[in-house]
């Protein structure tokens, strides 16, 4: 059996199902402006918020490049008699956007305020590992959502030192 239809049927169940809409709800990008505006707020980081907002730029823009020049398509729509949990918001798989997004908010935040927020990480991987098994990527999807996020962080972190 095959990690996508493994995860996807462990999502059927209703308490897993919870835990994994929850995951990949939280990725959807509110939680990470609530708590970056937090930040910025209660420490006067005008300019962490303005680098994080022009990396979320360059992120959104190499994820939309890259998955509308790939096009793959999503696992029901390549695994035969898969059914997915939920209904992606797009039509393609690769990258995953949830998944970049969480690992350029981590990324960025451990190594521009600090280490301790390398624990986001499991987080970050969390948002992955439930798009998988919500059924609307493959984790190759995560896997490339992951390195985007967290290049773009890098990169963007060592422009602006």
């Amino acid at each position: 059996m095959s990690l996508v239809l493994y995860l996807t049927e462990r999502a059927a169940r209703p308490t897993s199902r919870k835990r994994y809409l929850w995951l990949s709800k939280s990725g959807d990008g509110w939680l990470t402006v609530v708590v970056l505006v937090s930040y910025v707020i209660a420490n006067a980081a005008i300019q962490l918020f303005i680098v994080a907002c022009s990396a979320l730029a360059v992120e959104r823009s190499l994820y939309w490049t890259i998955k509308n020049t790939t096009r793959r398509r999503r696992p029901p729509q390549a695994i035969p008699g898969m059914r997915p949990i939920i209904i992606a918001h797009d039509r393609f798989s690769l990258p995953s956007g949830h998944t970049s997004a969480a690992f350029l908010f981590i990324t960025y935040m451990t190594h521009q305020v600090s280490p301790i927020w390398g624990l986001g990480f499991i987080w970050a991987t969390g948002v992955g590992a439930a798009r998988v098994g919500l059924g609307v990527h493959f984790p190759s999807d995560i896997f490339a959502g992951a390195i985007l996020g967290s290049c773009v962080a890098l990169a963007m972190g060592a422009v602006f030192l």
